[in-house]
């Protein structure tokens, strides 16, 4: 019996994860202004400056969402009902990402906010590490010939660490949000530079 491949899978996940980067933008909304200066376009721009941090910030965490979902299935060989659904549930927390951030660019420094958004973030995370474990360690779609060992140890390294340190991002978020946010860019950047490590390494369309 021939195996479901998981192109429809990446395929869906593409396309929902492009209106989620589309949704990020339209939450900025266009200033009006009456002085047609320039001190009168940066006082009408000077609020949205979070905004535009925050969009910023949020479209580059899920666009390493992405790649590490690129990635990912670039090694899963056929899909399942589980992962099926393992995906969709990281893709739900995903589509929460434009409220969140348009939430935390009204009120960067709300502790309730930035509590909210690094849980957002967590979430997603906790969900693309359930479908990590579940392809690559409970089941091995992969077919790959590394050892359970060896899988569980690179789950560990890519998911458990990512987060607990969005765990703790909530936990100080709520006794001093800037510092929660300092944190939540280094763990992207941590991210970043992991995944660059394997930037030349050829990948299939």
């Amino acid at each position: 019996m021939k195996l479901p491949s998981t192109n429809r899978i990446e395929a869906f996940s593409d396309g929902v994860i492009a209106i989620i980067v589309t949704l990020l933008v339209l939450e900025i909304k266009i200033p009006e202004f009456e002085v047609h200066t320039l001190a009168g376009f940066l006082t009408a721009m000077t609020p949205l400056v979070p905004k535009l941090i925050g969009f910023a910030f949020s479209f580059f965490t899920v666009a390493i969402f992405w790649v590490n979902h690129h990635n990912f299935f670039h090694r899963i060989k056929y899909s399942t009902w589980r992962l099926l659904w393992h995906n969709n549930l990281m893709l739900f927390f995903l589509s929460v990402v434009p409220f969140t951030t348009g939430f935390v660019g009204d009120y960067p420094f709300d502790r309730f906010v930035v509590a909210m958004y690094a849980l957002n973030l967590l979430l997603a995370g906790i969900a693309f590490s359930m479908m990590w474990q579940y392809a690559l360690v409970r089941s091995n779609l992969a077919e790959e010939k590394t050892s359970l060992a060896e899988r569980k140890k690179e789950f560990v390294q890519v998911g458990v660490y990512g987060i607990a340190l969005y765990g703790v991002a909530v936990i100080v978020a709520l006794i001093y949000p800037p510092a929660a946010l300092v944190m939540l860019v280094v763990l992207q950047l941590a991210y970043f530079f992991m995944n660059s490590k394997t930037a030349d390494a050829p990948l299939d369309e």
